[in-house]
């Protein structure tokens, strides 16, 4: 480069000079690297250089050259001299002035450091020294020194010049507030009380007795005035007394007025009314006297009639133990009367006579009459019983013989026989007669023979099998349609059977495997009943006047080649019925109501036609097909129509028998095919590309760019296909795109079928065109099948018929060319994406199929012609994909069709095993988890944090990926601290815990407003959290940003941002800052921040420890439980800084400290609850048990209740519910009662007494009963021992005993020395004692007589006899004594 400065001026022009090659500077812009080093000079760009302008100042100065007058330097302080008229000039630099640039410029002079600053002026410039507690390069910004929040617990920090002060909250002192202060250390509760500190006060709980703040103030309980009716209060500490002197009340509060009426004076329930200085009586109805204590006898009149016995309501012993009265007495009802009635009678007082027959007790026709408390039931033949409700059972006495079950009729009987033993049959009204008509039958063809006897005569049946017929089922009545026909027969009009006049029917037998046949046809084409097969279902119509009645049998197939029996019945319905198992009872129906006369049966129907009929009438069905298959059992009318009655010549379709060949069974279809059997033959429907009778062949496959070869195929049409045609092949590629298909009528615009990322594409012009859907180039074949009609494009997917949309039609006209796989001329093949690589297979156009190959004895369609085919591959085969040895590191190469896969060794992976797997080497220390990445490996472990152990990370040098999300996992129950923050100048990234809620806020990009999140929910409980955002558009300059929290909640962030790149500029990443708790998984972009030692990480991009200082790896809080805060038993949950107690049963409370009152939900139903731990006790009321004492028992168990009475349960007692016949509290008595000498007698010397139930019996002793009838066993047990025998006696007993023994219970053994006198005292002895005893029992014999002399006295009065014992004869046990007896 040459440089020329221009004459007279600074400036000066550069010009670029030619190389060795001759080459030249053009297209070079020399001013990008700014030449001109003068800062007057601008460079100017040239064709061959460049050029240094200089920029003259307002006067012109500064481009001239240095003259003579300036070459003394005469300026000062490198001041730029400048030719002046006269002289000279000097361009002052900043700081300077004056001629010569000398005078210093003092910058200081306008005071321009402020807040006490001191200014140093220096050249051209001045710098500020700051007082403390300011910054800034003026000194202007003033430091606050409350960013580091130093104030504890809630205190507010107020920002001073180089100092802050703290305001604290309540409660708390100290120059950061971190101090609490004791208010309860001056000792402030008074009078007892409990002083309980808090945060900024204290409470005072006070003893009972003591109020106020303090519990200065002692409670005055007479404040209230508790006391009653004048009663005076005299206040104690926590109580007070209610003194009730003079006052006429009592009580604790004098409540209690003193009441005469205390002392319950009135009886029988009265109600006690209080008066001045006495009471009165309210008596109930029933009652009177001053007390109310006298019960008004309602039944001395005899009110009941007809023997009725009159109870009185005021008896409590009548309730729950007599009819009609309630089980609880009640005094608001005991006056009046009961009558209880003698059977027979009623009402009232007993009047009315029942009229038993009036409720027609008398069953199946019996005649009523009735009696006095009954009826008599006249019975008819065959019935008995009171009500003649009893069938008389014919069958108790055994009727039916030889194991027959009778079945009882009326006045009658039936005997079911049973199958005898050794195969005898049994017949006869008793079964008792052997049938013996079976013994020499004629029935044939497996015929079952049934024996049968009447009017004495032995005789058989035979049950034919189907396909048999007549009366030893000898007849066949099988035939077959060997091929479509039909046969007619003329039926004659019988009269006998009622042909023509009443209804008609048919009944076959068949089997086939047409799906459509028509099975029978009865009429002409006006009238007429058919049945046929359709679709393998079967469908019968009857058409009538005009009117046509169908049945279907939906659902049911019976086109399986199996035998199925149906009938078609006509009357005043018309009937389809079908025999088959899995119809209900074994037969489905379906049926029709025809209108009243259509069931004549027309002349017509004398036509029925068998397997078919003629066209005329075959028309009228929907299957318009004769039957092939066979028939058997057919009947017309209920009669037989056998093949011997048939017209079976030589050139009719049926044949006598059922030859049938299962040609399925074989499996004849090869490849998946299909087999239908056609009765005669089969078919196999083959699946593409499998083609041929048995589908054994397979349409060859073309492979198109074999070893990416050019291949193609061409052909011509020889006849026109129109616009309306079918395309279909199969294909399978690797490669996106290409040309498939091309169809050219030479007049418009091709068909084409190109591959096109992968997905076939249709083409007439590029502006019309339709996509196939779904990815076709996978490597796998798959079936493509177009359908074009009249411009409208469809495909079968999935067996489903899809629209894909219009084109312009194109017509196929002779003479069309076809070209597959490419183009003769490759240009036009570039259009489309150029040749097909892959296979094509099975090209079906219409249903010409177009052939590749020559086939061997075959030959092409005539309307597809092969012009020319170029490189074309037999079969569907692979390219040698592994030639090229793409698996690296050791792996094994294998061919997949057109592409490979690498087998890799266990510590590589990828496509060509090129990503070495770095965790299978285990390489991560102990305690840790290798996680693989991009490249390379990281080793993670959560860690613990406690308060102020932050750490700082920064991105190295080689990120380069786009940082546009960050994950983070938390727990902690900090209710402030920082997790992570970075900042570079404006950029910021903060995620921090505030007021217990997770907070997000993301600064950067071109954004202002930023991105930030507020969570609704508190983060602080202890357990793990997780948080991650990432940019809604992370190519765009600025965002939303996506949050998903603790992977459940997604938001969608307010405002916007960019990404967060920022932080590759050497940005610090502060984690856990003022943070106590655990961070999992911390990542920035895809990239970890591993808390363990640093690892030599292979891989390019990652985050690296920048500072200093240990983690502590693993997530660990407090052992909070070391201390066993749980009481009673409970069980510590460690939550994380914090434990929950699981408390045993029965205990509650923050620490197992509460004993659950288990009395208090009142589990006692019936008694009183006393509360235990975890469980409670109920002592229950009388009457009830149980664990809840909710069971009333049932006293019932063991009751007393006598003579079929019922028992009624109640409370802690029972009572008795009586038969009409009986009464007393246990029913033990006779009702009406029983009297002595009339109708009650009491037996062995009992006495009778009559007492208020009636009469009962004392008996004598050694008797019991109720009339004293049982004699008394008292050897019953034998109290005899040594074997003695026991002999009863009345009232006694007496021991006859073995000789070896003796005494009363034959209890002395004789054999004892001493035995008898076992001292010579007793010899004296038994003599005087016996004698003694003699005297005695003479004694009480007298006075024994003297008693029962008097005792015949008690219970019966007698005028006699009170003359012979006295006049002041005892009787209070006997009813008192009438007064005009007491007369006598």
């Amino acid at each position: 480069m040459t440089c020329t400065r221009s004459p007279g001026l600074l400036e000066y022009d550069c010009v670029c000079t030619a190389g060795p090659a001759g080459a030249a500077c053009d297209g070079v812009d020399e001013c990008e690297s700014s030449p001109c080093t003068d800062p007057r000079f601008e460079c100017v760009d040239s064709p061959t250089g460049y050029a240094c302008r200089c920029q003259p100042g307002p006067a012109g100065e500064g481009c001239q050259a240095e003259s003579s007058v300036c070459s003394s330097h005469p300026c000062l302080n490198n001041g730029t001299c400048v030719a002046a008229p006269g002289g000279y000039r000097c361009l002052c630099r900043p700081g300077f002035s004056g001629a010569t640039c000398g005078d210093d410029i003092d910058e200081c002079a306008s005071g321009p450091c402020r807040n006490g600053a001191i200014c140093r002026d220096s050249a051209g410039e001045y710098s500020c020294f700051c007082v403390p507690g300011f910054q800034g390069s003026n000194c202007e910004i003033d430091i606050d020194e409350c960013a580091s929040r130093p104030c504890h617990n809630h205190g507010t920090c107020l920002n001073h010049m180089d100092h802050y002060e703290c305001h604290c909250a309540p409660g708390y002192a100290g120059v950061n507030c971190d101090t609490e202060i004791d208010e309860c250390a001056s000792d402030p509760c008074q009078n007892g009380a409990l002083c309980s500190d808090h945060v900024g006060f204290y409470t005072c709980t006070c003893a009972p007795g003591y109020q106020g703040t303090q519990c200065e103030v002692d409670i005055n309980e007479c404040e209230s005035q508790p006391c009653q009716s004048n009663g005076t209060c005299h206040d104690l500490i926590n109580s007070y007394h209610c003194d009730c002197s003079d006052t006429g009340f009592e009580g604790t509060h004098c409540e209690l007025d003193i009441l005469e009426c205390a002392s319950d004076p009135c009886h029988n329930s009265a109600t006690c009314l209080e008066g001045i200085k006495g009471y009165s009586c309210a008596c109930w109805p029933g009652y009177t006297g001053q007390h109310c204590e006298e019960d008004v006898d309602e039944c001395v009149t005899e009110p009941c009639h007809n023997g009725g016995l009159c109870l009185e309501r005021s008896n409590p012993a009548h309730y729950g133990t007599q009819p009609h009265f309630p089980s609880n007495f009640s005094y608001s009802q005991a006056a009046g009367f009961l009558c209880q009635c003698q059977p027979g009678f009623t009402g009232d007082t007993c009047f009315t006579n029942i009229d038993e027959c009036e409720s027609q007790p008398c069953q199946n026709g019996g005649l009523c009459q009735d009696l006095v408390n009954g009826f008599l039931c006249q019975c008819p033949p065959g019935y008995s019983g009171v009500e003649c409700a009893v069938n008389i059972n014919e069958c108790e006495e055994g009727p039916c013989k030889n194991g027959a079950v009778c079945e009882d009729g009326i006045a009658d009987y039936s005997c079911h026989c049973a199958p005898g033993q050794d195969g005898i049959t049994w017949g006869g009204k008793n079964c008792s007669v052997q049938l013996t008509g079976c013994q020499t039958h004629d029935c044939q063809n497996e015929a079952l023979c049934i024996p049968t006897y009447q009017a004495e005569s032995h005789s058989h049946l035979c049950q034919c099998q189907p396909g048999f017929y007549d009366a030893t089922c000898s007849t066949p009545t099988t035939f077959s349609f060997e091929s479509r026909g039909y046969l007619l027969i003329e039926l004659p009009e019988n009269s006998e059977s009622g042909r023509g006049m009443g209804g008609a029917s048919v009944s076959l037998r068949f089997r086939t495997t047409l799906p459509s046949a028509v099975l029978f046809y009865r009429g002409r084409e006006a009238e007429y009943l058919f049945l046929e097969l359709l679709d393998g279902i079967l469908h019968a119509e009857l058409r009538r006047e005009d009117v046509g009645y169908p049945l279907v049998l939906k659902g049911l197939r019976v086109d399986d080649g199996q035998w199925h029996k149906v009938e078609v019945v006509v009357h005043s319905i018309v009937q389809l019925k079908l025999w088959h198992s899995s119809c209900e009872a074994g037969v489905c129906l379906q049926s029709s109501p025809v209108p009243p006369g259509t069931a004549v049966i027309p002349q017509a129907f004398l036509n029925l036609y068998i397997g078919g009929a003629e066209d005329a009438m075959a028309n009228n069905t929907r299957s318009q097909q004769g039957f092939v298959g066979c028939l058997e059992d057919l009947q017309v009318d209920t009669e037989a129509v056998l093949p011997a009655d048939l017209p079976l010549g030589e050139s009719s379709p049926v044949r006598p028998g059922c030859d049938r060949t299962e040609w399925c069974l074989s499996q004849p279809c090869f490849h998946g095919g299909l087999c239908v059997d056609l009765w005669a033959t089969f078919r196999c429907d083959c699946a593409r590309p499998y083609g041929g009778p048995d589908c054994s062949y397979e349409h060859p496959a073309a492979t198109f760019g074999l070893e990416n070869s050019t291949s193609f195929a061409s052909f011509t049409l020889s006849d026109s296909l129109g616009a309306d045609f079918n395309l279909s092949f199969f294909l399978r590629s690797r490669k996106p795109n290409g040309l498939l298909l091309q169809l050219c009528n030479g007049t418009g615009p091709c068909l084409t079928l190109y591959l096109r990322d992968g997905q076939l594409s249709i083409e007439v012009s590029p502006m019309d065109t339709v996509t196939f859907p779904g990815n076709v180039v996978d490597g796998r074949r798959h079936l493509i099948a177009l359908s074009f009609r009249g411009g409208s494009i469809g495909a079968l997917q999935s067996d489903t018929f899809v629209g894909l949309g219009q084109l312009p039609a194109q017509a196929l006209g002779a003479g069309s060319e076809m070209f597959i796989g490419g183009h003769p001329n490759p240009d036009s093949a570039e259009l489309w994406g150029g040749y097909f690589k892959g296979c094509l297979q099975d090209i079906q156009l219409n249903s010409h199929q177009i052939q590749f190959f020559q086939v061997e004895n075959d030959s092409l369609p005539e309307e597809l012609n092969r012009t020319q085919t170029g490189n074309l591959v037999n079969g569907c085969i692979s390219d040698d994909t592994c030639q090229s040895e793409p698996c690296q590191n050791g792996g094994r190469c294998i061919v997949t069709w057109n592409d490979f896969h690498c087998s890799c060794p266990a510590n590589f992976t990828g496509k060509f095993c090129e990503e070495k797997v770095w965790c299978e080497s285990d390489p991560c220390p102990e305690a840790t988890t290798c996680i693989d990445v991009v490249a390379g490996y990281v080793c993670l472990a959560n860690a613990t944090f406690n308060s102020y152990a932050a750490i700082e990370f920064t991105t190295n040098t080689s990120v380069t990926r786009t940082l546009s999300s960050f994950r983070m996992d938390f727990r902690t129950r900090d209710e402030d601290a920082v997790l992570l923050q970075a900042v570079e100048e404006v950029d910021s990234l903060q995620v921090a815990i505030k007021n217990s809620s997770l907070l997000v806020d993301i600064r950067s990009g071109n954004s202002v407003e930023g991105v930030s999140f507020v969570s609704p929910q508190p983060v602080t409980d202890g357990a793990w959290h997780s948080v991650s955002v990432s940019m809604e558009e992370p190519a765009a300059l600025s965002s939303r940003w996506l949050l998903r929290w603790d992977g459940s909640v997604n938001v969608t962030l307010q405002g916007s941002a960019g990404n967060l790149d920022f932080l590759k500029n050497g940005a610090l990443v502060v984690l856990a800052e003022n943070f106590t708790g655990c961070l999992g998984q911390v990542q920035i972009g895809g990239i970890f921040l591993p808390f363990p030692p640093q690892q030599p990480y292979p891989q390019a991009e990652q985050f690296q420890r920048a500072g200093p200082g240990s983690v502590r790896l693993g997530c660990s809080g407090a052992d909070v439980c070391a201390s066993s805060p749980c009481l009673n038993g409970g069980t510590c949950e460690d939550l994380f800084d914090s434990f929950r107690c699981g408390c045993s049963a029965g205990w509650a409370g923050q620490r197992c400290e509460a004993n659950v009152d288990d009395c208090q939900p009142s589990p006692c139903v019936h008694g009183n609850c006393v509360d235990a731990v975890a469980d409670f006790q109920c002592e229950c009321f009388r009457g009830f048990i149980g664990k809840r004492c909710d069971i009333n028992v049932d006293d019932c168990v063991r009751h007393q209740c006598l003579n079929g009475a019922t028992c009624v349960d109640g409370v802690y007692g029972y009572s008795c519910k009586c038969p009409p016949q009986y009464s007393g509290p246990r029913c033990e008595w006779p009702f009406p009662p029983q009297q002595c000498g009339k109708n009650f007698t009491c037996l062995n010397g009992g006495r009778c007494i009559t007492e208020s139930w009636g009469a009962n019996c004392s008996c004598r002793p050694g008797f019991t009963g109720r009339n004293c009838q049982i004699n008394i066993n008292e050897c019953d047990p034998n109290p005899c021992q040594n074997g003695g025998t026991c002999q009863d006696s009345e009232n006694r007993y007496e021991c006859v005993c073995s000789a070896s023994f003796t005494g009363e219970r034959c209890d002395i053994n004789k054999g004892t020395p001493g035995a008898l006198f076992p001292s010579p005292l007793i010899e004296v002895a038994v003599p005087v004692a016996c004698g003694s005893v003699l005297l005695l029992s003479i004694g009480l014999i007298f006075m024994v007589l003297t008693a029962r002399k008097r005792r015949q006295s008690e219970g019966t009065y007698s005028p006699s006899q009170q003359e012979v014992a006295g006049a002041r004869l005892e009787m209070d046990s006997v009813l008192k004594v009438p007064p005009e007896e007491r007369l006598i």
